[in-house]
């Protein structure tokens, strides 16, 4: 069974939720990416082949991000929008499974436009705070 990672912003609420739990965080706040951002950012992942099934405004859209060495021996993951709004308006992201090391990458790209995001698996795990410096 694979991890559902999602993702979250980094507001009042969840630096407070942070706090009680003990993980750190920067002193910044984020906004969810927009369908151009998440869009832009799939073409600096040189070494993956990117496989995008985009259903228009209103349905869902997913990217499939493998390894160019394969997926039985590379890093993958799957990056979906739920209800897609829309190349000008912000997307709530999340990964189906795969690489948590793959899917830093990916929000650390992100958050050089959108600010630090919080990565939280459905394992329970403690969740991870990405950023342009992470």
């Amino acid at each position: 069974m694979g991890v559902i990672w999602t993702v979250f912003l980094l507001d009042e609420q969840m630096k407070d939720w942070l706090d009680e739990i003990g993980v750190g965080y920067p002193n910044a706040f984020s906004k969810f990416p927009t369908g151009r951002e998440v869009k832009e950012v799939l073409p600096a992942l040189s070494d993956f082949d990117v496989e995008v099934d985009d259903n228009g405004v209103g349905a869902s859209w997913q990217a499939s991000i493998v390894s160019k060495s394969g997926g039985d021996s590379g890093e993958w993951t799957v990056l979906n929008i739920t209800e897609y709004s829309g190349d000008d308006k912000q997307q709530k992201i999340w990964f189906a499974k795969g690489s948590r090391n793959l899917i830093a990458l990916i929000l650390k790209e992100l958050s050089n436009q959108v600010g630090p995001l919080v990565l939280i698996p459905d394992t329970g795990d403690n969740p991870l705070v990405i950023s342009a410096t992470t």
